[in-house]
């Protein structure tokens, strides 16, 4: 039989994957404010701009808390902490937490006007320049790397276009 805190723990990410869950389900079905306009906000079918993000935070938070309770509370890995960890997750998780502390730094100065998605979108495509600039320019990376590739391209054109 699993310890009480192990089953505690379990119990909790399942908690969490289903909210997580219906987080992203009640904002697929919001519709985006910035429809209208002419440069940024577009949408891509069902996914706009604010849950992308809203999804890219959610999976950056799984990382973080599968490493956290991996290393610190000894809770095995589940389904849900193997499908967001990884290279991918990793750079995710980074960029989360640099947007997260950048809109806060620039809230509390005062700065002007501060847009996380195309910061978001500028850290992922460097990443993944760097990932090819490694390999010496070969295309064959961004096959070789499909979900960031996609990612990439998303937050591109999501913050964007």
């Amino acid at each position: 039989a699993q310890p009480r805190h192990n089953r505690r723990s379990t119990s909790s990410l399942k908690m969490l994957a289903i909210l997580s869950t219906v987080a992203l389900s009640v904002s697929a079905v919001q519709p985006a404010p910035g429809l209208m306009k002419l440069r940024g906000g577009m949408s891509l079918g069902p996914l706009n701009p604010g849950n992308f993000e809203g999804g890219m935070k959610v999976a950056a938070a799984i990382t973080a808390a599968g490493a956290v309770t991996s290393k610190y509370a000894d809770v095995g890995e589940t389904q849900l902490t193997k499908l967001f960890s990884g290279d991918v997750w990793n750079t995710n998780l980074i960029i989360s937490i640099v947007t997260g502390v950048t809109s806060t730094v620039v809230y509390s100065v005062g700065g002007s006007a501060f847009d996380a998605a195309k910061l978001t979108a500028v850290l992922w495509a460097v990443g993944l320049l760097s990932k090819l600039k490694n390999n010496d320019f070969d295309v064959g990376t961004l096959k070789d790397n499909p979900v960031e590739t996609v990612v990439a391209a998303a937050a591109a054109y999501l913050a964007f276009a």
